[in-house]
């Protein structure tokens, strides 16, 4: 045999071979491919992640833009004409009621005081004289009265006294009554002169009150208008403007009111003492907590919104009248409302439904909703806490088919 017969018979045992080892190697594939654990994977039922329905505390929230504004604020007036001789406080100092703030000099009232003082020493020494009068007319007619009795018994019946002298007996006991009613006449003129004169003393010294400008309340000066020498009129505007003669606005800061307004659809259910949380504008910290404290029972025409007001205690006096604040009303709270995740209920034409697993098979429930809070929802009817549901009723399996329950493990 020649060299290249060998060689062929040499290159076709080669391939032979590995035609041979190529048809073992697929056999053992296919083999492995029909082996029973890998049949039981291709037919395990797809898992479904489910979730148990919760007991929970949810509520209607209602997220609104507030106001801070004092508690209590004034702007003080002048009540009586004249330039300011003090000036005793600025802008953020504190005061007291009754505290003087300022001090207006009007010497005039002083005049006028001393003058209207000197008319009611005046008018009491004229009342003294009237009752001198009356001591004198009642004296006087007691003796007429008396003479005027004698004199009747001795004529009676004699002729002693002439008829011409009885008359005059009796006339001047006439005119002895008669002049006691005039002294007690001017007793009581004398009397109201005086009632007159300590009004007209008490108006001035209430005048000269006035030029004291007092504090009505504790606060803090928020503005001053004024300085020493200024020359003040006094207000008689019905309700006076600060560029219309107020000399200081006080405020009360101890308390901060938090106005809110709150739309037409959701007046219904707020209700005094429903928890509000306030984060004011620039505010670092934890937000403030407190409650709906009171509201105007009435929608402003043009807002359709009602005014409500919240309390917030400021001893700190962190809190500052006119910041920007955002306030979170909770209303219609319900501290154990049966819950499910929201994105557990679906809706559709006939209404809201979850999505359950029986005998590890999809099965649909037709569920009532209430509130939504947090990532969850309420479920008012047509579900118990033990009956677990599809966590997603979006893309959820199509109704009867089997899935292997996975249960969701979620955040309390």
């Amino acid at each position: 045999m020649n060299f290249t017969s060998r060689t062929a018979i040499k290159v076709l045992l080669v391939v032979v071979g590995v035609g041979a080892g190529s048809i073992v190697v697929e056999r053992q594939r296919l083999a492995a491919s029909r082996s029973p654990a890998n049949s039981a994977k291709v037919d395990d039922p797809p898992r479904v992640e489910v979730a148990r329905p919760r007991r929970a505390t949810v509520a209607q929230r209602l997220q609104t833009n507030a106001t801070l504004a004092a508690f209590e604020e004034a702007d003080l007036f002048a009540k009586v004409s004249g330039y300011l001789s003090e000036v005793r406080v600025d802008i953020g100092d504190h005061v007291k009621a009754g505290q003087v703030l300022a001090v207006i000099d009007v010497p005039e009232l002083k005049q006028q005081l001393a003058e209207a003082e000197a008319q009611l020493e005046s008018k009491k020494s004229s009342l003294e004289s009237a009752r001198s009068q009356v001591d004198h007319a009642k004296a006087n007619l007691f003796l007429q009265t008396a003479l005027a009795k004698d004199r009747d018994q001795l004529g009676e019946g004699r002729n002693f006294i002439s008829s011409q002298t009885l008359d005059q007996v009796h006339a001047n006991a006439d005119i002895a009554r008669a002049d006691l009613g005039v002294a007690e006449a001017n007793r009581a003129l004398a009397a109201n002169e005086i009632d007159l004169a300590a009004a007209t003393v008490e108006r001035i010294k209430a005048l000269l009150a006035y030029t004291q400008i007092v504090a009505p309340f504790d606060g803090v000066v928020a503005r001053r208008f004024v300085n020493r020498g200024d020359l003040v009129q006094a207000a008689t505007a019905t309700r006076a403007t600060p560029s219309a003669g107020s000399l200081f606005t006080l405020q009360r800061i101890d308390t901060i009111r938090v106005f809110c307004d709150v739309p037409e659809n959701d007046v219904p259910h707020v209700h005094v003492g429903d928890p509000a949380i306030v984060k004011p504008a620039g505010f670092e910290g934890k937000p403030f907590v407190g409650k709906v404290t009171r509201f105007s029972l009435r929608l402003d025409p043009e807002t359709r919104n009602m005014r409500t007001e919240i309390d917030l205690p400021n001893p700190d006096e962190r809190l500052y009248p006119g910041t920007y604040a955002e306030v979170s009303l909770e209303m219609n709270r319900r501290p154990d409302a049966l819950t499910v995740p929201t994105a557990a209920v679906g809706s559709d034409s006939d209404g809201n439904f979850v999505y359950s697993i029986t005998d590890n098979r999809i099965t649909r429930l037709a569920v009532k909703t209430g509130l939504t809070d947090n990532g969850r929802i309420e479920i008012t009817a047509g579900l118990s806490k033990e009956t677990p549901v599809v966590a997603s009723a979006k893309g959820a399996p199509l109704l009867r088919t089997a899935v292997q329950p996975q249960m969701v493990r979620e955040n309390s």
